[in-house]
């Protein structure tokens, strides 16, 4: 099926994704290493679904919550789509993903009741674990630091 320009009518094939990748400008070890990305991603249920979740997150248009929200800022997205590249499928067992109405994402993990939310240039968290706290406002975003976060707090 031809790419329209519309996404939500078009599926690509595995051939269709092959055929892009070996068609892009990028240096052999480069498709390589997209390509063992991908079978990683549709292999691993838990990073799998943090990218779909991602994806439909990304469709939210404004007052998506009826009450004046902002559809999800395309730097958070971007900031998130970052962490993902770099994560493991594990880091993302116990990691719900939320839209909040400022344009940011939130995460909250099934395990141990922390949450994070994730803005443009910073996040902050929140968790107590074994009696004691740990949180932190306006931490500076790399991807390598927020999973590291949400490795330490998950």
């Amino acid at each position: 099926m031809a790419y329209t320009g519309n996404i939500s009518e078009y599926s690509p094939s595995y051939l269709d994704v092959m055929a892009y990748i070996h068609s892009a400008p990028i240096t052999w070890e480069e498709k390589k290493d997209i390509g063992l990305r991908l079978i990683e991603e549709t292999s691993e249920p838990a990073l799998k679904g943090a990218y779909d979740k991602i994806e439909e997150l990304s469709k939210l248009e404004a007052d998506w919550d009826g009450e004046g929200a902002l559809p999800i800022s395309q730097t958070v997205l971007k900031n998130i789509k970052g962490v993902l590249l770099i994560s493991d499928n594990e880091d993302w067992n116990n990691w719900m993903i939320s839209p909040d109405s400022n344009a940011t994402l939130g995460l909250q993990s099934k395990q141990s009741r922390a949450c994070v939310s994730l803005g443009a240039k910073e996040f902050s968290y929140y968790v107590r674990k074994n009696g004691v706290r740990m949180a932190a406002s306006h931490v500076d975003f790399t991807p390598e630091v927020f999973l590291n976060v949400l490795r330490q707090i998950g």
